[in-house]
Order: structure tokens, then C-alpha cells, then sequence
């Protein structure tokens, strides 16, 4: 694939345009740009790291959960009324809290009628299990009616093999716009399951393990709970 000049001096596919889009959001993207642009043509930018990995290993604003859960809701209608593959699309992560490349291309068979989704984790290799409760349940039976065994979950409309992950990225941002989010990714899903969860059960242990993180600071950072514990912290400080 090739690459585009996204800024002066400064190029990207378009996959790794989206990949960094979905990660980090458009407003905190477009703004590293600039400023790799302009350390570039001042001559600061080491040539022998690419463009993509110099702006995928800077620091910048990570996509965010869904705190409001009137929100998830809403997000939920929107996709429905487009299709029922992208309302399960959503339902599936917000509810399990797998990662987007670990579940579209999975079939049928490995989510009908059980108790437990498995899967291999691609960022881990390790065979990770994923409850499936009774509300998930129903979403997937009234999804898959119809459906055989082996047909893929989320299947493209032109070729029915599974749809690709910046596919899904497009599919939430444009529900996302429409609902009016801001810095909503695919790791969104994953990330409200964990926001909500903490909030009702205050138990990071669970969560820690769910995420596979080394420390419960690491969960509580990527959920979006300490920066809203600092944002509090400071709601009453003024000097």
C-alpha cells in the first residue's frame, strides 16, 4: 500500500493513518503530525524511524470508554437501525471485553450456545476464555438465527469474509459521530466494559486480570478511572 503525505515531510498509508485515528483520536493525531512535520523539516527527526512508528511511540490522548451509559444506548440504536452485524459487533465487545482482532473473525459455532467464548489472542498468543452471560446470550441467538455454523460473525458485504478491523474502526466512528462522541475507537468497547465495571464493583483485581495488565495503576489508567480521580481532585482546588 502506498503512502501519502499526510503533512509536510510526513508519510503514511492509510492504513496506518487509521490505525493511529482509532488509537489516539483525530484532534491529538492531526496535532503529533504537525509537530513531527515541523521537527522534520527543522532537521530534529532521526531518518531511521519511520514516520508511523515515531508517532505511534509518542506520548498522546488514548481512545476513551463510553462513561455515560445513555450513551452506550444510544450508540446501540444507531447501529442497530444500520444492521444487526453492527449492533452485535458493538454488543460483543462492549460485553466481553475482548480485543477487536481477537473476535471478527470468529464463526457461528464458537459463540452459539455457550457459556464461554475461547479464543487465541493475537497480542499474546495465550488461549484467553470470555464469559458469555445470559443478556449476551439472547443477542446472539436472535443475531445468529438463520446463520450456519460456519459462516464467519461479521462478514463483509462484498466478499463474506470477515470484515477487517479499520472496517470496524469506520463502522463506530461514524456511529460515534452521529451520537455525538468524541475519541471513540474499537478499543472503546473493551475499555467501557472495564469503566463501568470498576465503577459498579470497585474491584480492580478482576479487571487486572481480565486486561492481563502487570499493575492495577496500569488498569485504572487505560479504563480512564485515574484521570478522572485526578479531575475530581482538583474540581474543589483553587488557588
Amino acid at each position: 500500500m502506498e503512502k501519502r503525505e499526510v503533512a509536510p515531510y510526513v508519510y503514511l498509508t492509510d492504513e496506518q493513518y487509521e490505525r493511529l485515528h482509532e488509537r489516539y483520536g483525530k484532534d491529538h493525531l492531526e496535532k503529533r503530525i504537525q509537530q513531527l512535520s515541523k521537527k522534520k523539516q527543522n532537521g530534529e527527526k532521526p531518518l531511521e524511524l519511520s514516520d508511523y512508528h515515531s508517532l505511534r511511540t509518542k506520548g498522546m490522548q488514548l481512545v476513551e470508554p463510553i462513561r455515560n451509559r445513555d450513551d452506550i444506548q444510544l450508540m446501540k440504536r444507531i447501529l442497530k437501525r444500520d444492521s444487526l452485524r453492527n449492533y452485535f459487533l458493538f454488543s460483543l465487545g462492549l460485553n466481553t471485553g475482548m480485543r477487536i482482532s481477537d473476535f471478527i473473525s470468529l464463526r457461528v459455532s464458537d459463540v452459539l450456545n455457550r457459556k464461554h467464548i475461547e479464543v487465541i489472542e493475537k497480542k499474546t498468543g495465550k488461549t484467553r476464555r470470555f464469559k458469555v452471560n445470559f443478556e449476551l446470550q439472547q443477542d446472539i441467538h436472535e443475531y445468529v438465527e438463520g446463520m450456519a455454523s460456519t459462516e464467519y460473525l461479521f462478514p463483509s458485504k462484498k466478499t463474506k469474509e470477515p470484515i477487517s478491523r479499520v472496517q470496524a474502526y469506520r463502522i463506530l466512528r461514524k456511529a460515534a459521530d452521529r451520537a455525538g462522541l468524541q475519541s471513540i475507537g474499537t478499543h472503546s468497547m473493551r475499555k467501557s466494559l472495564g469503566y463501568h465495571f470498576y465503577n459498579q464493583t470497585k474491584d480492580v483485581a478482576i479487571l487486572q486480570e481480565i486486561f492481563n495488565h502487570s499493575t492495577p495503576q496500569i488498569t485504572k489508567r487505560y479504563i480512564g478511572i485515574r484521570q478522572d480521580e485526578i479531575d475530581e481532585s482538583l474540581d474543589d482546588f483553587y488557588l
